[in-house]
């Protein structure tokens, strides 16, 4: 019969460090090492930036008339929901409070139109290039003889009196202005029919309308109108421009 020995001390010190190696395993999974996080970039201001290093220019307001068909595939709106959108939007694009879009083809102001007339009359910024002010020049003499008739002399009168205008950043994205993916087509209607009529250039465009669908993310449309410069931000663009600023 044969005899069991008894592990020597060496043995034995191999075994204890086996066993806390072991129990110490699970104290490693529980408290891994705490990982490296990024900083987070703070937004880039790109609209407040450009509008502060916006040059001031001369401008002359542009009194015009002129009308589009909306057709869509996707979205069908009342015409005073549609006239009520088309005006919100051309009036962040430089227009003034007088601007005015009347809508026909519905038979009343709540019916949905399939291919409404969208008829807009408004006066808006344009530079006071030597073109725009022999334009307005030319039909000073109509504009005069409507104020006698009228016996109301307004601003329609003195169009060439320049003022202060500068270019903004305006977003015609979704989420901007209370638009969402299904004025896609709308936005892209705009875009081609309207914003050629004004003093506004495209920054970036990404429209991407599928008909008779929902095209989520759209739209996406970023331009620049010209927009009048209140008088006191006039005055105080004019002291820095005086401070050398």
């Amino acid at each position: 019969m044969s005899k069991r020995r008894r592990p020597g001390p060496g043995a034995v010190g191999r075994l204890l460090l086996t066993s806390m190696l072991v129990s110490a395993w699970p104290l490693q999974a529980a408290f891994p090492q705490e990982e490296t996080v990024a900083p987070v970039q703070p937004a880039d201001p790109i609209s407040l930036a450009n509008e502060a290093a916006a040059p001031v220019v001369n401008a002359v307001w542009k009194p015009q008339t002129f009308d589009f068909h909306y057709q869509s595939f996707t979205t069908f709106y009342s015409c005073s929901s549609l006239s009520e959108k088309v005006r919100r939007i051309l009036v962040e694009l430089g227009g003034d409070e007088q601007t005015k879009v009347r809508v026909s083809g519905c038979e009343s102001g709540s019916s949905v139109a399939r291919m409404p007339l969208v008829r807009i009359t408004m006066t808006s910024p344009v530079e006071a290039t030597p073109d725009a002010l022999a334009e307005l020049q030319k039909s000073r003499p109509v504009r005069e003889l409507a104020a006698r008739v009228r016996n109301d002399r307004s601003k329609d009168v003195d169009l060439d009196a320049q003022f202060p205008a500068l270019w903004k950043r305006v977003s015609l994205s979704r989420g901007a202005l209370g638009l969402s993916p299904g004025d896609c087509e709308l936005i892209e209607q705009i875009e081609r029919k309207v914003l050629p009529k004004l003093a506004v250039r495209v920054v970036s465009s990404d429209m991407r309308c599928t008909p008779n669908q929902m095209s989520m993310g759209q739209p996406r449309l970023e331009v620049e109108a010209l927009a009048e410069l209140r008088k006191a931000d006039a005055a105080s663009a004019g002291r820095k421009k005086k401070d050398g600023t």
